[in-house]
C-alpha cells in the first residue's frame, strides 16, 4: 500500500475529523482543524461530505449570546440515528446484549441469564439471537439501521477467523460464533477477547480518552491484558495478544491448565482461588449463596466480618497480581494500567497489597511514570467495547479490516 495513496489518506482525514467530533462532542470547523492539524478547507469538504451522507448534522448558535450581531457559529455534532451496532458480552452465566447508537450511547440493553457453556452450538446461536431480538425489540429502532454486531468472548479468541478456541464459556471447542451469527443476521460479526474490548471502551468512554498508551487487565474467569498503542489494541504477531495469565508470578510449583506451572491464572483465576478458599474455610463457604456467584464478593465480605485468614487470602491475590502487571510496566511503560474486576470492596481490600507488589518489582522510573487504576467491572462498559469495535468500521478507520476488505 503506497503511503501517499490519496484515497487512503482521504479516508485517515475523515476518520481523525469523525473520532474529533466523537471526543468534543459539538465543535466548529475551525476547532476541528486546530485539534487534526488539518486545513480549513480539507475540513470543510469533509464535513460538507459527512452532512450529505447523513452522519453529522451542523447547528446555528447565536456569538457570546447575541443574536443580532456576528454571523451564527456553527457546530457540528454526531447524528445519533445514523447508525446502530449491537454490543454482545458472553460470559459463563449471563449473556449481556446492549444496542449503541453512532454517538456510542447506550439505546437499551438486555440480559440473557442462562449457561452456554454446555449447549450446542447451534442452541447458542439460536440463544443469542433470540437475546438480540428482544434488545431491538425493546428499542424500537429499525432493524435496517443496524450495521453490525461485536462480541466479547473469554478466551482464545482469533478476531481474523470469528472463532473461539479455548474459552471458559465454550471450552475446548472451535466455535465459529461469527460466521453462524452473520448468516443468521446477513450483518457483519466481529468476535474479539473482552480485555481487548474493555481497552477500546476505555479509550472510547472510560478513563483512557486522552492517552496513547495503556494496558487493561481484566480479572474474571482469568486474568487477561488487553494493550493500546497508538489509536489501536495491539494484538502481536499471531493477532492472539498477550497471554498475561501465563506469566510466571512464583516458584511454589502451582500447576496450570495450560501445563506450565506458576502461572498468574494458577494463583488468581476464579478456580484457583476458589480451592483457596475451600482450603482455609472449608467447603461449606463455597456453597453460600453470595460465594456461589461471586467468591470476590464472598471474599470482601468475610474480611469485613473478621473472619481469619480471608485478608491473607486477598493480599496473597493481590501480591501475585502486582508481580504480574510490575511485568507489564518494565516492559511496556505505558501510560496507564486499568484493572478491572466484579467487586467494588474487593479492589478497595486488595488495592494495598496490589500497588505495594507492583512497586517492589517495577524498575522505580517506570513504576513513577504509570498510573494505576482499578475499578469494578461494568458489564455495559465491556457491551460498549464491543459496539466501538464495529462503529470503527463505519468511521471508515483505514487500519480496520472492514476497510482493507474494501481495497482488495
Amino acid at each position: 500500500m503506497k503511503i501517499a495513496d490519496p484515497l487512503l489518506m482521504r479516508e485517515i482525514n475523515k476518520y481523525h475529523v469523525l473520532e474529533t467530533i466523537r471526543c468534543h462532542g459539538q465543535i466548529s470547523r475551525v476547532e476541528i482543524s486546530e485539534r487534526t492539524l488539518l486545513s480549513g478547507t480539507t475540513v470543510s469538504a469533509i464535513t460538507g461530505a459527512l452532512i450529505e451522507q447523513g452522519l453529522i448534522h451542523a447547528t446555528h448558535t447565536e456569538v457570546n449570546g447575541e443574536s443580532h450581531r456576528g454571523r451564527p457559529r456553527v457546530l457540528l455534532g454526531l447524528v445519533a440515528d445514523a447508525a446502530y451496532v449491537l454490543g454482545i458480552k458472553i460470559s459463563e452465566a449471563t449473556t449481556t446484549v446492549t444496542l449503541i447508537d453512532f454517538q456510542g450511547e447506550v439505546v437499551t440493553s438486555v440480559q440473557l441469564p442462562i449457561r452456554l457453556s454446555r449447549q450446542p452450538v447451534e442452541v447458542i446461536a439460536d440463544l443469542i439471537e433470540d437475546a438480540m431480538d428482544d434488545c431491538i425489540n425493546k428499542s424500537g429502532v429499525d432493524r435496517k439501521r443496524i450495521r453490525g454486531i461485536g462480541i466479547g468472548v473469554p478466551g482464545l479468541v482469533d478476531p481474523r477467523s470469528g472463532r473461539s478456541y479455548s474459552s471458559s464459556v465454550f471450552g475446548e471447542r472451535e466455535v465459529p460464533l461469527s460466521a453462524l451469527l452473520g448468516e443468521r443476521t446477513g450483518l457483519p460479526v466481529k468476535l474479539e477477547k473482552p480485555a481487548n474490548l474493555l481497552a477500546l471502551a476505555e479509550a472510547w468512554f472510560g478513563y483512557a480518552q486522552r492517552d496513547k498508551s495503556f494496558g487493561v487487565v481484566v480479572l474474571d474467569q482469568t486474568a487477561s491484558l488487553g494493550i493500546w498503542l497508538e489509536d489501536d489494541v495491539h494484538r502481536g504477531a499471531s493477532t492472539l495478544g498477550p497471554t498475561f495469565g501465563h506469566l510466571k508470578v512464583g516458584s511454589e510449583g502451582i500447576a496450570c491448565d495450560c501445563g506450565q506451572v506458576d502461572c498468574l491464572n494458577a494463583h488468581i483465576s476464579e478456580a484457583a482461588l476458589r480451592q483457596k478458599a475451600g482450603e482455609t474455610f472449608g467447603p461449606d463457604f463455597l456453597q453460600t449463596p453470595l460465594a456461589r456467584t461471586s467468591i470476590l464478593a464472598a471474599l470482601s465480605e468475610a474480611c469485613d466480618a473478621g473472619l481469619h485468614g480471608a485478608q491473607g487470602l486477598i493480599d496473597g491475590y493481590g501480591t501475585k497480581l502486582g508481580i504480574g502487571v510490575s511485568h507489564v510496566i518494565n516492559l511496556i511503560n505505558p501510560q496507564k494500567i486499568i484493572v478491572v474486576l466484579d467487586s467494588p470492596r474487593f479492589c478497595e481490600l486488595v488495592e494495598p497489597a496490589f500497588i505495594a507488589a507492583t512497586s517492589a518489582n517495577s524498575f522505580r522510573a517506570h513504576f513513577a511514570s504509570t498510573e494505576l487504576i482499578m475499578h469494578a467491572l461494568d458489564d455495559q462498559l465491556w457491551a460498549r467495547g464491543a459496539a466501538a469495535l464495529m462503529l470503527r468500521d463505519i468511521y471508515s478507520a483505514p487500519w480496520t479490516s472492514a476497510y482493507q476488505e474494501e481495497q482488495q
